[in-house]
């Protein structure tokens, strides 16, 4: 005669959920760390509990009840949070250098009994890159397509697109906001010489600079730029 065994299983509940995403381009971001910084006291004595089972290795988790990465398409969950206020930072330790902090503050509502509509916040988080970005024309605002736009002694470079238009995002700055990182950018057309400018920005900060370029014997001038 079998024996069955009846489990009963443990239901979880979302609690706060989101995505994280690039504040300039949009495009959402994996693997980025996303964490619980501030938080009512329940939930404190909670994490306090669960840092005392995993002793010394409670440090080192990736995953913890108030630490998680996002996945691929830059969603990322919290589940069975009391009730309260909390405060969330995420970041992006590969690219620590690229990406300013981003932070915000849900609040998570009591759950409803009566309700079969479960609680959740919402906590949708933008990391700001570090970059620049802006449009290669001639004197006439005629926009240059195909035009190379390069960061000097880097691999930092991309192409102007059909209306002119350049962006470098995600560069690298230096980790202090207060300091800004000075670099070379040379814009080069085919065939035509390198003009070249200097610029600045910080982390967290994407600069706009134009490039205006006027042909003069077959090579590329720099004129007045704006930015």
């Amino acid at each position: 005669m079998s024996k069955w065994i009846e489990l009963n299983s443990l239901r979880h509940q979302v609690a706060i959920a989101g995505q994280v995403s690039d504040k300039e381009t949009g495009q959402t971001i994996g693997n980025a760390l996303v964490e619980i910084t501030a938080m009512p006291d329940a939930f404190k004595t909670k994490r306090s509990l669960q840092a005392l089972q995993y002793g010394s290795q409670w440090e080192t988790l990736a995953k913890r009840c108030d630490r998680t990465t996002s996945a691929i398409d830059g969603f990322f969950y919290f589940i069975d949070l009391p009730p309260g206020e909390y405060t969330l930072t995420a970041s992006l330790p590969s690219a620590a250098a690229r990406y300013k902090i981003a932070e915000t503050t849900v609040t998570l509502p009591p759950s409803n009994n009566n309700s079969n509509q479960p609680k959740f916040a919402v906590a949708n988080l933008a990391l700001s890159p570090s970059g620049i970005r802006g449009k290669v024309t001639d004197l006439q605002g005629v926009a240059i397509a195909r035009v190379k736009v390069k960061i000097l002694g880097s691999g930092e470079t991309t192409v102007t697109d059909g209306e002119g238009n350049y962006q470098l995002i995600g560069l690298e700055a230096p980790k202090q906001e207060s300091v800004k990182r000075t670099v070379k950018v040379i814009v080069t057309t085919k065939g035509d010489r390198e003009t070249t400018e200097t610029l600045q920005f910080s982390l967290g900060e994407v600069i706009e600079h134009n490039f205006k370029l006027v042909k003069q014997n077959g090579t590329a001038v720099k004129t007045n730029n704006t930015s």
